[in-house]
């Protein structure tokens, strides 16, 4: 049976503060183990409560499906163990769906269930708000414009090796696959956004746009006259456990150090995109603060 995985943007008891990462990891205590089954199809919930606003809608914004489960390490020994599950298939919708349409709700369940992180869904209600958002299977992530502002300056996009499970949030994966151009063009989109209304940019270029591989993707001139080189990568996920750099992009990032930027754009496909400016990464290669493997190389066949 499909279940409901509950993500609040207001945390308002410390004690249900969870390690959960929209689009990689869901962390939950050990009351919803029997619900949370591998395989199983999802939709994310949030709450009225906002950190910008007192109250916001009640809304569905994605699906996907369960992955991996495993304990939490942290836990092992403990009465009240907790556990893990990647998410895998993620979907954001594109625009949320509100929980409560023409004044019913879409789950018709008692009050007090409301407050369950994990509920279960009864299958007709999830095709209703999967059909709601618009959502298509294997068509990937529903198009939409970039949103009503540019991305939201952040510093958190990047997970730490060891903090997370895994899933659809690594950005290896989406590289696989037939979502990586849309997503990628989207991200691409949103910071030429950023560079030109929130660093009011002079003569920003989009070389990805014109087919140029320079080696990275944007390049523009600071209010100062410095020149910037913005290599893009995009998520539908909230933040990022891998990246991929091709051959020629570590190259550029090698050969122009302190002007090479990554630029890390997470929650595409939603009206509240986030970026995390990363200057030389090259650096933190070359220091250990980084860790860069070959992934991929070309075979020429005889």
């Amino acid at each position: 049976m499909p279940i409901v995985l509950t993500i609040n943007d207001k945390i308002l008891n410390p004690d249900h503060h969870w390690n959960d990462i929209v689009g990689v990891q869901y962390h939950y205590p050990n009351q919803y183990k029997n619900k949370v089954r591998l395989g199983e199809q999802f939709v994310y919930y949030r709450g009225v409560h906002r950190k910008i606003s007192p109250r916001g809608r009640a809304e569905y914004f994605g699906r996907g499906r369960i992955g991996q489960i495993r304990k939490d390490s942290a836990t092992v020994d403990s009465s009240r163990p907790s556990w893990f599950c990647t998410i895998e298939d993620y979907e954001p919708f594109n625009p949320p769906v509100p929980a409560k349409p023409e004044g019913i709700f879409y789950e018709q369940i008692p009050q007090n269930i409301w407050r369950n992180g994990v509920r279960e869904l009864a299958p007709g209600v999830f095709e209703r708000i999967v059909a709601a958002a618009g959502a298509h299977k294997g068509g990937g992530p529903p198009k939409g414009p970039v949103g009503p502002s540019p991305p939201v300056d952040g510093d958190d996009l990047i997970i730490p090796r060891g903090k997370a499970v895994g899933g659809s949030g690594q950005n290896g994966s989406w590289r696989k696959s037939n979502r990586a151009k849309e997503i990628g063009d989207w991200a691409e989109i949103a910071a030429l956004m950023f560079i030109n209304q929130e660093l009011k940019a002079a003569n920003a270029v989009h070389r990805a746009a014109q087919r140029e591989t320079p080696g990275w993707d944007i390049d523009f001139l600071d209010q100062a006259g410095l020149f910037h080189r913005v290599e893009v990568k995009g998520t539908v996920a909230g933040a990022f456990t891998t990246i991929d750099l091709t051959a020629g992009e570590l190259r550029a990032a090698q050969q122009h150090g302190e002007s090479y930027w990554i630029y890390l754009v997470a929650s595409c496909f939603t009206d509240r995109p986030r970026i995390q400016r990363i200057r030389n990464p090259a650096a933190r290669i070359s220091s250990g603060q980084w860790a860069a493997e070959p992934a991929l190389f070309t075979v020429t066949l005889a």
